[in-house]
């Protein structure tokens, strides 16, 4: 089986691994068939002023099965449009997902309560979801897990603080993912890491989190995978 690099804007350098690339709504016509991709609206682009049009045609690419999933999308405290802004528009793409019945991805800075407290509501309960990126502490590891969300970790695990190392222990192995998000490491240096972290072998979380690809996206692997 091939590492699954969960989230990756950088393909090329992982060349033997299963990787999603997530493509913003704005720029989906640069998009490449050789990869699993999802497609969304990052939280900084929220000030734009064709928001409106680009939550149209997001809900138009929502529905194409050339992407598995909705992504990324969120919530950011230091960047973007205000935050309740942030919500409205994320609160739209939820729909979207609900009616495409894909899952979403998630970019989230310093936003959790806000975020625990949308996707709680009855009618976003039941779509899959994901952090991208997680790098906070082991109390809002425990407190995502405990409501449903897997969690994916980057290349801060190579040289992960406790803290980090902490939450990584915190996640049940069915709800892990690993990226490197828009780094050049290569994927297998951070499964090293949380093997190393997790007294686990790299063939263990391999093995895992290929599962844990066709359960969150409701996919089985293709001739992008071989």
């Amino acid at each position: 089986m091939k590492l699954v690099n969960f989230h990756t804007h950088k393909p090329q350098f992982n060349s033997n691994s299963i990787c999603v690339v997530p493509y913003d709504v704005d720029s989906f016509n640069l998009y490449s068939s050789s990869h699993y991709k999802t497609i969304g609206l990052h939280p900084w682009k929220t000030e734009s002023s064709e928001i409106s049009q680009w939550l149209g045609k997001l809900n138009e690419l929502a529905k194409q099965p050339d992407f598995i999933g909705i992504g990324e999308i969120g919530l950011d405290r230091l960047k973007g449009a205000p935050l309740k802004n942030q919500i409205d528009i994320f609160e739209k793409i939820l729909e979207t997902a609900n009616e495409s019945k894909k899952p979403i991805i998630i970019h989230c800075v310093r936003c959790w309560t806000e975020l625990i407290a949308i996707l709680s509501k009855s009618k976003y309960r039941g779509l899959p979801k994901a952090i991208h990126g997680f790098r906070a502490k082991a109390d809002v590891a425990k407190q995502l897990v405990d409501n449903g969300f897997y969690l994916s970790f980057g290349t801060a695990l190579i040289h992960a603080t406790p803290e980090l190392a902490e939450a990584l222990t915190l996640v049940p192995r069915n709800k892990l993912f690993l990226e490197t998000d828009d780094t050049e490491i290569p994927i297998y240096e951070v499964y090293d890491a949380a093997a190393d972290i997790l007294d686990s072998t790299i063939e263990e979380l391999v093995s895992v989190t290929n599962q844990n690809l066709l359960t969150f996206f409701g996919i089985t692997l293709s001739d992008k995978s071989k």
